[in-house]
């Protein structure tokens, strides 16, 4: 089951070879095959799921639906938290041939438990088909909020990666309550969508609403006193504060 390499341990899990470092404990390795073992198992019975190989042989899992279409890469997660301590899932979502990475943190209890029960847990909640009462508000906002920011674009716009890179950071600055800065990232990512891609003011406004949504109204009202950009008012002010 084991394979040594420089500084890591290459392990055979249900999924794939997944690489830890030299010094992660014998008992965390075990809890992780073993989860991996029940995640291989739920998705052969599940109906929303489906799976394929990457490039580096390991399993990456799709949801089948577009609204948006989720994929999980649950080894290159569990390889990124034991190697640099990310606590993000790597994952991906798509709408039609648009994609953008959404911000999805494991679970609290990751540390005394097995990472991949988060993302066993996000299986299980697709399965049940996000039911709202069981579904972590963190999770049903992060649906929510990405797939109105890829909706709500002009249509026949152009979305670059650079555009989906500003969302990824505004996404991630919010949901750590870092509201200035999120301000100040929205205030550059609609100048930016008004200048360079010659949306209107209307248009703008419509494609940051899902994120000024989710900062307090004094944290709008903090920044519009003393904005990075002046400019800034003309977007934020509009939506934030109605």
């Amino acid at each position: 089951m084991l394979a040594l390499h420089s500084f890591v341990i290459e392990v055979a899990t249900a999924l794939g070879l997944v690489k830890f470092p030299m010094n992660t404990l014998q008992e965390k390795i075990s809890a992780e095959v073993r989860a991996f073992e029940l995640l291989a198992a739920v998705i052969e019975q599940s109906c929303e799921w489906f799976v394929r190989m990457n490039d580096r042989k390991q399993v990456v899992i799709h949801t089948w639906d577009d609204d948006p279409r989720l994929m999980i890469d649950p080894c290159a997660t569990v390889e990124r938290y034991y190697k640099d301590a990310n606590e993000h899932l790597v994952n991906y979502m798509f709408h039609g041939s648009q994609m953008i990475a959404p911000c999805v943190v494991i679970a609290n209890d990751a540390p005394t438990c097995a990472v991949i029960d988060s993302v066993i847990s996000l299986v299980l909640l697709a399965d049940a088909g996000w039911p709202a009462k069981q579904t972590p508000s963190t999770l049903a906002m992060m649906r929510r909020n990405l797939r109105d920011s890829i909706r709500n674009v002009p249509h026949g716009s152009t979305v670059t990666e650079e555009d989906y890179e500003r969302l990824k950071i505004i996404d991630e600055l919010v949901a750590n309550n870092a509201y200035q800065d999120a301000l100040e990232a929205i205030g550059e990512h609609s100048r930016q969508c008004y200048t360079c891609k010659g949306w209107t003011d209307e248009e703008v406004q419509v494609h940051i609403e899902p994120y000024l949504m989710r900062i307090p109204t004094e944290e709008i009202n903090a920044y519009l006193t003393s904005p990075n950009d002046p400019s800034d008012s003309r977007f934020i002010a509009d939506v934030g504060l109605q």
